[in-house]
């Protein structure tokens, strides 16, 4: 071989070599910038995660705010057992029932009949109940008015249950405005009164004199939802 053929040879190589180092750096600038654009993807939904974190984590702390409303407390907020009361205002009958800071509760109940007598019974008849029983799962709901549960009730005698005694024939009876009832609110004193219910109000109006014009109440007052009964204290205070 000439040596003009062989410089001609060299040459060639040379073009070649410095072509394909020429790709090669094209091919390495269109990775790097491959992966630039794939970390900013990755950034981009990293950012949009946080802010649903965040937005998620708002709306658990305004749920946790308005659970908050209503708190779980272990007794009702009375220093001394309370008198309550429930009845028409007319008539002979009557519920009365002491109630406790716990929830526990007894009373008794009474409707005479004096003109249904008979043989043995000359002096009539009466319809009466002795309970006791206890409230359960206590409950503040705002700053006047608690909510709790019926969880048990029993009588001392069996409904229907007769007895002649001092010449009055009595007659078992259920205990009248507890019966059928599951959930109860407690009103304290002070509490508004155009939030409460005109069928309780009026009770109240029957029994100790409460009246649907008062801007706020000025006794205890205990309501059986499901009946839409009302019990109310004689106690006509804030304390006691």
């Amino acid at each position: 071989m000439t040596k003009p053929s062989m410089l001609k040879i060299i040459a060639a190589l040379m073009c070649l070599a410095a072509g394909i180092g020429v790709l090669s750096g094209c091919s390495g600038n269109n990775q790097q910038t491959t992966s630039s654009e794939s970390a900013e993807i990755v950034s981009e939904n990293t950012a949009d995660n946080s802010s649903s974190e965040h937005i998620q984590g708002v709306s658990s702390d305004e749920s946790a705010t308005s659970e908050s409303k209503e708190t779980n407390t272990a007794e009702l907020p009375i220093t001394q057992p309370l008198e309550l009361v429930f009845s028409s205002g007319a008539g002979g009958w009557g519920t009365s029932m002491t109630l406790n800071s716990d929830g526990s509760f007894e009373g008794s109940y009474r409707d005479s009949e004096m003109g249904i007598v008979g043989d043995g019974y000359p002096n009539g008849t009466a319809y009466i109940c002795e309970f006791s029983g206890k409230f359960d799962n206590i409950k503040q709901i705002d700053d006047t008015t608690y909510s709790f549960t019926l969880k048990k009730i029993t009588t001392k005698n069996t409904e229907g249950e007769e007895w002649i005694e001092n010449n009055i024939r009595y007659i078992a009876a259920d205990p009248y405005g507890l019966e059928n009832g599951t959930e109860f609110l407690f009103y304290l004193p002070q509490t508004p009164v155009n939030t409460l219910t005109e069928e309780f109000i009026q009770w109240g109006y029957g029994s100790v004199g409460v009246d649907s014009s008062q801007e706020t109440l000025d006794c205890y007052g205990l309501y059986n939802k499901e009946m839409g009964y009302g019990f109310f204290s004689y106690n006509i205070s804030s304390s006691q």
